[in-house]
């Protein structure tokens, strides 16, 4: 073997036993540290291996070995149910695209019944995505806020970060939904469901219920795309007496 860079089944196994982040931090955007170092034998064995975050496979690197085994064993995203990291992008983007439709310029890309699952807006020139992304309870499961991104690790079977992209996947070879800030649009693909609403956004179209559009493309408005019951959905919050969904119907 020449490369220190494990095999994708390696690497998966060591995001998902620590959690989708480095094991001390939390950090999501992970390299995978040798515990028994490559110079004292080139393997891939995960035992000997561990999830960290560049800063600290450097430090751990220096330290005894029984410092990263113990990392290993108690990774602190586990221990916190949630993995933390910020999503990076470049001036030149001014645009979404969500399955097969190109939004711009609107204050919600998608909104379902008064909440707002995807929106941006654009700060000092550079793209800020934010989204809402609900559990079947209507507590948020994925949420980002001015592109740093707040998740439940024990929903998924595999979240994989970079700088510029996250991909959340729950079972092998499904992704749930994948974001990418590299091209000239931020891109958003995946497969949602609300209230047992399927909701397919693909590389060329979208798919609502039993309905396909593509090559779609809204300029400034206020609602890209409005969906859901007519009225108001209000999620659970901490402030209700028995916090769970609320449906405020529409009273013309």
């Amino acid at each position: 073997m020449s490369r220190k860079t494990p095999p994708s089944a390696v690497a998966r196994q060591l995001r998902q036993e620590a959690g989708c982040g480095c094991a001390v931090c939390g950090n999501p955007l992970v390299a995978y540290h040798h515990i028994i170092e490559w110079s004292e034998r080139q393997h891939f064995e995960p035992e000997h291996m561990v999830a960290l975050c560049p800063n600290h496979h450097a430090e751990y690197g220096k330290l005894a070995k029984s410092k990263s085994y113990s990392a290993k064993k108690n990774p602190i995203n586990l221990k916190n149910g949630r993995i933390k990291g910020y999503l990076g992008g470049h001036k030149a983007q001014k645009r979404l695209r969500i399955g097969g439709m190109t939004i711009g310029d609107c204050k919600s890309a998608i909104s379902y019944s008064g909440i707002s699952l995807f929106s941006y807006r654009l700060i000092d020139g550079e793209y800020s995505l934010n989204s809402f992304l609900p559990a079947p309870d209507f507590w948020p499961e994925i949420e980002i806020k001015e592109n740093a991104v707040s998740a439940w690790t024990e929903d998924f079977w595999d979240i994989e970060f970079k700088t510029n992209w996250i991909k959340f996947r729950r079972a092998k070879g499904e992704i749930f939904l994948s974001i990418d800030f590299r091209g000239d649009n931020v891109e958003i693909d995946g497969n949602l469901e609300l209230l047992g609403e399927s909701l397919k956004f693909g590389k060329d179209e979208t798919q609502i219920g039993t309905g396909t559009f593509s090559n779609i493309h809204i300029e400034s408005c206020g609602i890209g795309l409005g969906l859901g019951p007519r009225g108001r959905l209000l999620p659970p919050n901490y402030a209700m007496a028995i916090p769970k969904l609320k449906h405020l119907p529409f009273h013309p």
